[in-house]
This record gives C-alpha cells, structure tokens and sequence, in this order.
C-alpha cells in the first residue's frame, strides 16, 4: 500500500515538473492557460506538423518572455486526454473551459453556418483566396460576430494543411467523362456527395480507417485526399496511379482562444502570444511539403500527374460550386459576395 502510494506521489511530481498535471486536475487558476488538441500534435496527422510548431513556440515564449514568465503558466494535452474530438474542444473555449486550441471550417459551422463555405468543394480555388476574403469586412464582422456571442476568438488564421485532390487507379483522366461512374471515396458531408456525384462519379462514403482495404478489393476506384498527409498514410502511389491537379477543397487552420480570457489578459501578454503566432509562417512550409510531394509523383515513372488547362479546372469547380447551391440557399449572401469578390 505505501509503495503504491509513493509510486503515485512519484508519477504526480513528475508530472507538475513537466508541466502536465493529472487530467483530472487540468484547470487554469488564475492567468494561466491550457492548449488542448484532440490529436497526437505529431507526427501522426498533416495539421499536427503545425499545431506542434505554435503551441511549441507559445510554450518556449511563456517561459522567457518578461510579459509571461512566472505570471501565465501554459500548460499542453494532446491526445484527447482532456476532450475526444475537436469539436468538443472548440465548445470547451466557448464555455471558457478551455483557454486555446485550433479549428477549422467544419468546426466553425457549429457555430455558423456561413463557415460551411470554408471547406465546400469548388468554392475557394486556394489558400490565398481563403486568406483574402477573410479580411474583408463582411468575414472581418463575423468574426467578432463570434468573439462576442460565441466566447471564441480567432486570433488567427494559421495555415493550410493542404488541398484535396483526385486520386484514382485507372486512366488517363483527361476530362470529366473519364472519371464517369469511377467509385470514389470521400470522407462524409453532404456537400462532397452532392459535388462528386455531380462531376458524374459514384460517391462512396468511407471512414478512414478502410480506406486501403476499399482500395484493395476494388469497393473504390479512387478517392479524394491531399498530398500532405493523405498520400504517404494510405500509402497511395501503392493502389491509385493518376491524380489529377484541380484542387476540391482547401484546409485552413485557425488559432482560436477564449474571448474572456484572451480580454482578461494585459496588453503585454496578448502581443506576446499573438506575435509568437504571427511570426510562424507555416504556409510555405506547407506549401513546400505539398509540391515536394507532387514532384516526387511527377517522378516516379508508375504514376501520372494530370496538370488539366485552366478552362478544364474552371469547369470543374464551377460544376461543384453549382452542386451545393441548395445547401447554402440559408447563408447569406453577403458571404458568398464576398468570396466573388476576390480576383486573381
């Protein structure tokens, strides 16, 4: 009994000294603030390459920064050890039970549905469309639409972890009539049914998880992933030959925080945490990681790359954007303007 009890007094010093206490315990007092993600922050999944970075830089920053140091302590979970999915995490922040975390489109909607634009496919054509049609006023609004009657604030919009291309095992793929009734899988949500049904293929809803053994007994011809996690984790270049360059979709990560806390805390600690997000530039890294891994497909002389002319890939996501017109007949408009708004 009382080497158990030492064990556990052992295992809890450790843990105080590294900054992680028990989860059941897990609460900031005072100033203090806790980042929490659902994920391994690496190197499982294509956003923990980035979530990993910011929060890293934010701890590093917490411990030498004068405006943070021995004021705010910054404690970090992962793994779901304090909530099992992101979705719970982004109602955590809301709550004020969480003071930061990260987020995405398809999380925002639960908060609007204008957010069902962020991710729908053929609506932003990259990551710099994304970028600039949320700093215009109608997207700055909602913004702190959400800051004040959500608790959520989003103190920035980080990164892309990469677009979702075609994949497929049978070619070539030179126009939407060689892609006609081909069995692709895509990861649920009615807007990639709608749009791959629309582009005449069969759509096949998958959980991750049997993925390669739908590509192995031929239950899917294909699928739609990125580059920058998807290729290398169901091992693609294995069981699809072609992918083809029109991007589906997008995948912008934000950096969200509580709004009561976030506004609790000096100015000097607020320009110290959002400077140490400002300053990690993650979308080059992965805008490299995504083309290093698209020449590396161009390279091997098993697989094809399609690069479809411009007209080709308009027609494309033009036909998917016309496809969830029903879905986002409830948004706004304004937000949809505001997209259009954006030129080359």
């Amino acid at each position: 009994m009382r080497r158990g009890l030492s064990l556990f007094i052992l295992i809890a010093v450790c843990c105080l000294a590294l900054g992680l206490a028990p989860v059941d315990q897990a609460q900031a007092k005072g100033k203090n603030f806790i980042w929490s993600v659902s994920m391994a922050m690496y190197p499982e999944f294509a956003e923990s390459h980035g979530i990993n970075a910011v929060a890293n830089h934010i701890y590093g920053r917490s411990l030498t920064d004068p405006a943070l140091k021995d004021k705010h302590i910054m404690k970090v979970y992962d793994k779901g050890m304090l909530y099992p999915n992101q979705d719970e995490h982004l109602q955590a922040v809301s709550s004020g039970a969480l003071q930061m975390t990260y987020a995405g489109p398809h999380f925002l909607e639960a908060l609007d549905p204008a957010w069902k634009l962020g991710e729908a496919p053929g609506v932003f054509r990259d990551y710099e469309h994304f970028y600039k049609t949320m700093q215009t006023p109608t997207w700055k609004a909602l913004h702190e639409k959400m800051a004040k009657q959500n608790n959520v604030t989003i103190l920035s919009w980080s990164f892309d972890c990469g677009s979702w291309y075609l994949f497929t095992e049978k070619g070539p793929v030179n126009s939407l009539d060689d892609i006609k009734g081909r069995k692709i899988r895509y990861g649920g949500g009615e807007a990639f049914a709608k749009a791959l049904k629309a582009l005449g293929t069969t759509p096949i809803s998958l959980p991750y998880t049997e993925v390669v053994t739908g590509l192995q007994t031929h239950m899917i011809e294909g699928l739609v992933t990125d580059f920058t996690g998807g290729v290398d984790y169901y091992d693609l270049p294995r069981y699809t030959t072609y992918t083809v360059i029109i991007p589906f979709t997008i995948q912008p990560i934000c950096i969200i925080a509580s709004t009561k806390w976030w506004e609790s805390l000096d100015k000097e600690a607020r320009e110290a945490i959002y400077h140490t997000i400002e300053i990690v530039d993650l979308q080059p890294y992965y805008a490299r990681l995504q083309g290093r891994q698209i020449q590396k497909w161009r390279d091997d002389p098993k697989l094809t790359v399609v690069d479809p002319p411009k007209a080709e890939v308009a027609k494309w996501q033009g036909i998917m954007r016309d496809s969830i017109k029903d879905m986002i007949q409830g948004i706004d408009p304004v937000f949809m303007k505001a997209v259009d708004s954006i030129k080359d």
